[in-house]
């Protein structure tokens, strides 16, 4: 502990910058987290971006045509210039080097006395055909959404298909269905939402799709894909798409959401403690003590399972990035974090709406051993509990919930009924 203490000491006493690797929502709020504690020395910060930082979860309106450009940035160039970071944007992260105190990137070496990895994550494209000649699109990036909006603005594309059900999937649904597609949407698990939502939830969303004409292959996954061009096909190219069941149909563009991997290829394996993610305590500290991780890469406190987990929402990113900002300003001051600065865990939960269809998730989303699920259907909206059962006659507790609504309406009783839920699981689960 003294040759890492010493260590510390040695950079910060060099004026060696605070690194700040990623410049999302995490990376955003560890700056301000800096600065609003008291931290006025250099702050590096390694962008991948060419532009301010965005978020993630407006893409879709951008390329659904529901929002333009200018409306998926959250921060303006004067509120960054106001944090007075030196920002290297597009600037490829192409190591870390803890024992070095070293940030290696593609325009050279920059040391560090602390850093805060937040990298984010990128979506898979994993288990869709190699060979075929065929890029599909995703989305999670500006480019990415700048992709899928020139190819649904191309009157050519009639018809697209989706492969995935999660929240990502069920977005590019919508932003297809907001350019006057004809979508079909095909995932590998019997029903939508992949792991958030219960049966009875996920059927009345399928039935919101369904309204809207998406046509659902679900238990089915892509076998094949095979690109054809030529005089004889009219759009001068299309997609004959082979399903698992047997089935082929043709498409004009295929859009992929298989999961997100977090953005670690500069993390040496075996350097930093890591699982899904890179594994923190309550200050965002990794276990290297100069390295914090926040966001989609920090595996924290998660209150009901009372396990280290991703839980990649935008809020939970800001919060972890402004806590691992105040522990390194106050480290570096020479004091130590108080628990009142420390991360309050989270819980998973989940919102999204797709041409009206809501639906609002929170803590535990699937019926395992000890739980109790209890359904209840109303003319607009079904509701499902999930219970953890207790023992010595104890009341069941509730640790989790599904809402979905036909009607997506701010302030209304579904909004209402999500908030409700999970102040009670909170409650119950002593959180603050």
């Amino acid at each position: 502990m003294t040759n890492e203490v010493n260590a510390v000491d040695s950079h910060a006493a060099a004026g060696a910058p605070v690194a700040v690797i990623g410049f999302g929502v995490a990376g955003f709020n560890a700056a301000v987290g800096l600065r609003r504690a008291g931290y006025e020395g250099p702050v590096d910060v390694f962008s991948d971006l060419d532009t301010l930082p965005y978020s993630p979860i407006l893409t879709s309106y951008y390329a659904g045509g529901m929002r333009p450009f200018d409306e998926c940035f959250p921060w303006t160039e004067q509120e960054v210039a106001e944090l007075r970071l030196n920002v290297h944007n597009g600037c490829a992260v192409t190591g870390l080097d803890v024992e070095a105190h070293v940030v290696r990137t593609d325009r050279g070496d920059f040391p560090y006395a602390k850093c805060v990895i937040a990298s984010g994550s990128s979506p898979s494209t994993a288990g869709f055909p190699d060979g075929c000649g065929y890029d599909p699109l995703v989305l999670h990036s500006m480019g990415d959404a700048e992709r899928l909006k020139t190819a649904l603005a191309d009157p050519a594309c009639k018809r697209v298909l989706v492969s995935g059900a999660s929240m990502v999937a069920l977005k590019t649904v919508e932003a297809c269905l907001a350019q006057g597609k004809q979508v079909t949407l095909v995932g590998m698990n019997p029903h939508v939402l992949d792991y958030n939502a219960l049966p009875a939830a996920a059927e009345r969303f399928e039935r919101g799709l369904a309204a809207k004409g998406v046509r659902l292959r679900l238990g089915q996954t892509i076998a094949d894909v095979r690109m054809r061009e030529g005089a004889d096909v009219p759009e001068g190219r299309t997609l004959a798409v082979a399903f698992s069941n047997g089935d082929v149909d043709e498409f004009d563009e295929v859009a992929v959401a298989h999961g997100m991997r977090c953005n670690l290829p500069f993390v040496q394996d075996g350097a930093l403690e890591a699982d899904q993610g890179l594994l923190v305590d309550e200050f965002m500290r990794t276990s290297d003590p100069d390295v914090y991780a926040a966001g989609d890469v920090a595996q924290a406190l998660e209150l009901v399972s009372g396990q280290r987990r991703i839980v990649g929402v935008w809020k939970n990113a800001a919060v972890q990035g402004a806590v691992a900002g105040r522990a390194v300003a106050c480290e570096l001051a020479g004091r130590t974090p108080q628990e009142a600065d420390a991360f309050p865990g989270s819980i998973s939960s989940n919102t999204i709406a797709v041409d009206g269809t809501l639906f609002i998730s929170a803590g535990v989303t699937d019926a395992g051993p000890g739980t109790r699920v209890e359904v209840r259907e109303g003319s607009d909206m079904t509701v499902v509990y999930v219970y953890r059962e207790r023992e010595g006659g104890q009341p069941p507790q509730l640790v989790g919930f599904n809402v979905v609504s036909d009607v997506d309406e701010e302030g209304g009783v579904a909004y209402d009924t999500g908030a409700m839920l999970t102040l009670r699981i909170l409650e119950g689960l002593g959180a603050r």
